[in-house]
C-alpha cells in the first residue's frame, strides 16, 4: 500500500510545473451520533498545487478514542495519499474533484481505503469557503472494519498573511451500511504555504 500511494504521489508531480508547498495541522473533534463517544483527531498534510490544477496532498492522523462511561481509550492512526483537481470557472467559483487512498490502523483491525470527493470553492479577498461531499469506504468493506460512510463539509478559511491561512469546519459524517458510525465533526485548521 505504502509503494502504491507513492507511485500515485509521483506520477501526479511529474503533470505539471510546481505552484506552491504547504503543511497544514489539523484539530477534530468528532461526536459519535447516540453515543457518549468522543473522538479526538490530530493531523498533519503536506501537499503540492500545480499551475494546471492539479494537486497532490499526503496526510497522517493520530486519533485518540474516548469512548465514555468508564471505557478504555484507543488510539487509531490513517495515512493517505491524495490528488484533487480545481476546475477554473474564472469566477469566485471553483469547482474540485478528488480521490485519495489510504490504510487505517484500528486497536483490533488495520485495513485500505479508498475516498473520492467533489465540491466547490468560494473566494472573497482573504477569505474562503468550501463545501465537499466525500465518500469513504475499505477496499475489504465487511463488518468488521465498517468504514463506509458519506461526509459532508462546510469549511470557511480567511488568510492571516500571505502565507498563513486559519480555517474552521463542520463536518457530518453518515453510514452507508448498516455498522458504520455517525458522527458530527468540528475542526479548526491552520496551513502554511511557501
Amino acid at each position: 500500500m505504502k509503494k502504491l500511494i507513492l507511485t500515485t504521489m509521483l506520477v501526479v508531480c511529474g503533470l505539471a510545473q510546481a505552484e506552491g508547498v504547504y503543511t497544514s495541522l489539523t484539530f477534530d473533534q468528532k461526536d459519535k451520533q447516540d453515543s457518549t463517544q468522543v473522538n479526538y483527531v490530530y493531523g498533519l498534510n503536506v501537499g503540492q498545487k500545480f499551475s494546471n490544477g492539479f494537486g497532490v496532498e499526503a496526510r497522517m492522523e493520530n486519533e485518540r478514542v474516548e469512548p465514555g462511561s468508564g471505557a478504555t481509550q484507543k488510539q487509531e492512526a490513517l495515512a493517505q495519499a491524495k490528488v484533487s483537481y480545481d476546475i477554473a470557472t474564472g469566477t469566485m467559483f471553483t469547482p474540485y474533484v478528488a480521490g485519495a487512498l489510504g490504510h487505517k490502523n484500528k486497536s483490533t483491525i488495520d485495513f485500505n481505503f479508498w475516498l473520492a470527493e467533489v465540491g466547490v470553492k468560494a473566494k472573497m479577498g482573504d477569505f474562503a469557503a468550501r463545501y465537499g461531499v466525500r465518500r469513504r469506504t475499505a477496499f475489504d468493506n465487511n463488518t468488521t472494519n465498517a468504514y463506509d460512510t458519506t461526509e459532508q463539509t462546510v469549511a470557511l478559511g480567511y488568510n492571516l498573511t500571505k502565507n498563513d491561512n486559519i480555517s474552521i469546519a463542520y463536518k457530518q459524517e453518515r453510514r452507508n451500511d448498516s455498522v458504520s458510525s455517525e458522527y458530527n465533526t468540528k475542526g479548526i485548521y491552520y496551513t502554511r504555504s511557501f
